[in-house]
């Protein structure tokens, strides 16, 4: 069976790429599949998360665009990309993608499976999300949601002629283990600079508590098109050389093996990869409660803290509860790895296996 994972850029580092080529790679390993990745586009030469050597990458342009101007040429290139390498199964990485796989589904064979990265009532960047999740509803061979509220949700508001599955990222186990760092005084965030991570409420938060704890910092690690104006805003709260935007970084693993903590301040989520990646690290987490994702991760007042949405209040307490009280966070970073089976990596391409099975009988 020949499985295409479907990205706007699989080159990318965002989340979503990675549990994409997390899946991917698993799933070359086992006899009988091949497996692909087709972008709309690569901006750089090589994948940020790395790729197995025995999965092919196609790009249907050769520089960025968006499809959505040259749609009936996208159609057209990724029709000719699913015949040209007889590709069975095309699994849309981000469902905005699947306006232009479910199209070609009539005349390719292929079999479509829609995956959701946020949520049912999120329509991040575009609005016409609302559009695909219905026309997915109806055409889409599968539809795979990352957390069972969001199967819910797909449930109770759209009528769904096909199968839908709740399939959980996965969570990687670290490269090399290690005790929680009870002597750290460093607090570290992760995630895209944009709106929807909600770093600007994460700059309040810090205000109030980084002043009167000299000796601790705060690392946000991530790129994007926000971070300029929030640094600007970091400077203007007083905290330049406190809280510290790195940028993109290649050995994330450092700063979750020397974090205290990690905090989420996310206005809406999927299922976050980052806090899979905190919880693999026994790191006690800290994060908005929102819709779906923290709560499928989060045991609250056991391995960290949900918080009331947006309540940059609370959070500032329970930040500061956590600095003062290292014997609290050292007992929530016992208890990190509670419920890590839920996330097992081999259960997980199990359920996809299943899911591939399915929809090409």
């Amino acid at each position: 069976m020949h499985v295409g994972f479907f990205s706007g850029d699989i080159t990318r580092s965002g989340g979503t790429e990675n549990v994409s080529v997390m899946i991917a790679n698993r799933l070359v390993a086992h006899d009988g599949y091949e497996v692909s990745f087709v972008s709309l586009f690569e901006e750089r030469p090589e994948p940020f998360f790395a790729i197995n050597s025995k999965i092919r990458r196609f790009a249907l342009y050769p520089t960025a665009v968006h499809g959505i101007r040259h749609y009936a040429d996208t159609c057209r290139r990724l029709r000719n990309v699913i015949r040209a390498h007889r590709i069975d199964v095309l699994v849309d990485i981000d469902g905005i993608l699947d306006m232009y796989s479910l199209p070609i589904r009539r005349g390719t064979g292929v079999k479509v499976i829609s995956w959701e990265h946020f949520n049912y009532h999120q329509n991040p960047d575009v609005p016409y999300r609302k559009i695909t999740r219905r026309w997915a509803a109806r055409s889409a061979d599968a539809i795979v949601t990352l957390t069972q509220a969001d199967k819910k949700l797909y449930e109770e508001h759209l009528r769904i002629r096909r199968r839908i599955y709740a399939i959980p990222n996965p969570m990687r186990v670290p490269p090399t283990g290690g005790d929680y760092d009870l002597d750290s005084r460093m607090i570290v965030s992760a995630g895209r600079l944009t709106y929807q991570k909600g770093f600007d409420l994460l700059i309040d938060v810090a205000s109030e508590v980084l002043p009167a704890h000299p000796d601790w910092q705060w690392v946000v690690l991530g790129d994007g098109e926000d971070r300029e104006a929030l640094e600007r805003k970091t400077i203007d709260e007083g905290l330049e050389g406190r809280l510290i935007f790195r940028g993109r970084v290649t050995d994330m693993d450092e700063y979750y093996r020397h974090a205290s903590m990690f905090v989420l301040t996310s206005r809406f989520e999927g299922l976050p990869m980052v806090l899979l990646e905190a919880k693999a690290h026994r790191i006690p987490i800290i994060g908005f409660d929102c819709e779906t994702g923290p709560s499928d991760i989060v045991t609250d007042g056991v391995n960290g803290y949900l918080i009331p949405c947006f309540d940059t209040e609370r959070m500032s307490m329970s930040v500061e509860e956590l600095i003062t009280n290292p014997r609290k966070r050292s007992d929530m970073a016992s208890h990190a790895l509670d419920d890590a089976e839920r996330f097992d990596m081999d259960t997980i391409i199990r359920s996809w296996i299943q899911v591939l099975n399915e929809v090409t009988q």
